[in-house]
């Protein structure tokens, strides 16, 4: 978790990384055991209380939409989960998929709307997909594999 925060860090610039990432709310998972390094670089870090994954709705939410396209217990790299680009794909369609409880917006809408920055998700390589293209499927990464 360190690396991928340090990188979208990079990615980003400090002032404008603070600015969108100040705040993290996760579970004690064990991708947080460098919190304190994660903290170091401007994010604070609060945790649920346990067996209460209500109060980070919108993260399981995306957790459960992940696992439409990758199935639990699946192998990924036979899936077509080969690279950097494929975990783009699959966000850029979970992140393009309409919430009805919020006024069915994307978070994509949503995230450019609040933080007024339209070129953030695709500085975070997330492309908008047309409403009528998102697909939630393992056959998402699949077509990507075949040649």
């Amino acid at each position: 978790m360190l690396s991928g925060v340090r990188t979208i860090r990079n990615w980003l610039g400090s002032t404008r990384f603070k600015k969108i990432f100040n705040v993290i709310l996760t579970d004690r998972g064990s991708e947080f055991t460098k919190a304190d390094e994660i903290e170091r670089l401007g994010i604070k870090i609060f945790y649920c209380d346990p067996m209460h994954s209500s109060q980070k709705a919108e993260v399981e939410k995306n957790h459960t939409l992940l696992r439409y396209i990758c199935p639990k217990e699946t192998d990924l790299r036979q899936l077509g989960l080969l690279s950097q680009q494929d975990l783009n794909l699959i966000f850029s369609h979970i992140n393009s998929y309409r919430r009805i409880h919020k006024f069915n917006k994307t978070p994509i809408e949503n995230i450019v709307f609040i933080l007024n920055d339209e070129s953030l998700p695709k500085d975070l390589c997330i492309e908008r997909v047309d409403n009528d293209e998102v697909l939630l499927r393992p056959s998402l990464i699949k077509k990507q594999t075949k040649n």
